[in-house]
């Protein structure tokens, strides 16, 4: 028992952000220099078997002739801890071929079948069963093959972005979040500003671990993908390839993965020079029923589809590729501002799109500044309701907004701009 946890404890090396490496190795590991680099980094990187006799196969062969799936694990838990769980958790699909990957996000409290444990919180494979447990729980619950699994220690993520000398973000709102700010000495980097910024390691693990916010989990997906195609964006800058020896000595320190040195070199040489234009993110949606995210089924369906065949997250936005008609979706409009007749005019905006409104009143706070439009399960039809309205935000409802209809439109301060006619007041 002590030999079967202390292997636990080796095999899922306390991490924060997994794809952080993935990214990096394909963006920087470029020629003889990278692959000496990489050689003598091999020895310090925490090399774990495969998964399975398929993970053995060697990259430069696989990418040769079809795309592959890498799962890609973080946490928050520090070494002192025994119940370890995955927090972040992506699957990428690397397609060498058109030059592309997919990121999909799964929420950590995702309701999914564990093998040998029943029905759990996605997150919880990893405690029970390591990085091969959970390669077989995201597998059974999105039924694609997953090829490979990669993690990175905190630490590392943290100095591999002081390496590269910060990261460019567009801050999207304001963030003052001590837990997320548990790895800085005197909390000093739990404070982001809003705008576009360099952050450094300790300000840049605060944006990709906060989740103080209404929707919690999904707004911190959101970051991280803002994050990683930030990341790709900046490591294939010429000023970048200077510091690939002290970035590529970080990473291999703070590494577990079942993948060879040279199976990273061959990734690396192969996606060098992919930037965001060139990688798909999307978030894997569901509703917040406790304890547990149940995964919308239609989304996934979309969503898996796209991505294993090689199409934009984008191409299916809704059923088929095709509209929600307006006259099928159920309105709720509130007053969010305390702007007198403000969730009156929305409401008509929205009849004037064909949407059925069939409750206008008032929040139970004038505290919104910006105009929600919140949905349980159906994501697309809110898009389209978003569209419709001068200015609005998509989110999840997760349980945090009582409503009987299909969508909530909370009506925000932001409404003393909007113009009808399409432009601002």
């Amino acid at each position: 028992m002590r030999v079967h946890h202390e292997r636990r404890r080796r095999m899922i090396k306390r991490i924060t952000i997994g794809v952080a490496l993935v990214l990096v190795a394909a963006v920087t590991a470029v020629g003889v220099w990278a692959y000496s680099m990489l050689n003598s980094a091999g020895r310090t990187m925490n090399q774990q078997p495969g998964i399975d006799d398929s993970l053995t196969e060697a990259l430069d062969e696989r990418v040769k002739h079809e795309p592959f799936n890498v799962l890609l694990l973080g946490s928050d838990a520090r070494p002192s801890d025994d119940d370890a769980r995955a927090d972040t958790i992506i699957v990428a699909r690397v397609d060498v071929a058109s030059g592309k990957v997919w990121l999909v996000s799964i929420p950590r409290d995702t309701r999914a079948e564990i093998r040998g444990h029943g029905t759990g919180k996605i997150n919880g494979a990893l405690f029970y069963g390591g990085p091969s447990l959970m390669v077989d729980t995201v597998s059974d619950l999105l039924d694609i093959p997953i090829h490979h699994y990669m993690a990175v220690d905190w630490i590392g993520f943290q100095n591999v972005v002081d390496a590269m000398g910060g990261v460019w973000i567009d801050v999207d709102v304001k963030i003052d979040d001590p837990k997320a700010a548990s790895h800085s000495p005197g909390l000093r980097a739990k404070r982001i500003d809003p705008g576009y910024q360099l952050l450094d390691g300790e300000h840049a693990l605060t944006y990709v671990r906060s989740r103080d916010f209404p929707d919690a989990d999904f707004t911190r997906m959101k970051h991280q993908q803002t994050f990683f195609k930030a990341l790709a964006d900046q490591a294939t800058k010429a000023g970048n390839v200077l510091k690939i020896p002290s970035m590529v000595r970080e990473l291999a320190q703070y590494t577990s993965t079942d993948m060879r040195v040279g199976d990273l070199i061959d990734l690396g040489n192969a996606l060098r020079g992919v930037g965001s234009d060139r990688m798909e993110t999307a978030t894997l949606l569901g509703e917040w029923r406790s304890p547990y995210v149940w995964t919308d089924e239609e989304n996934k369906a979309f969503l898996i589809d796209a991505m294993m065949n090689g199409r934009s997250f984008e191409d299916t936005a809704t059923p088929g590729g095709g509209a929600v008609s307006p006259g099928s979706v159920s309105l709720s409009v509130r007053n969010g501002a305390g702007i007198d007749g403000c969730a009156t005019e929305t409401a008509d905006i929205l009849e004037a799109a064909g949407y059925t409104v069939t409750e206008v009143g008032n929040a139970n706070q004038f505290v919104y500044d910006e105009t929600l439009v919140v949905y349980k399960m159906g994501h697309a039809a809110a898009v389209q309701v978003a569209e419709a309205l001068p200015k609005a935000r998509v989110v999840e409802s997760r349980g945090m907004y009582a409503f009987s209809t299909d969508i909530l439109v909370v009506v925000g301060k932001d409404y003393a701009t909007w113009d009808t006619s399409g432009g601002t007041r």
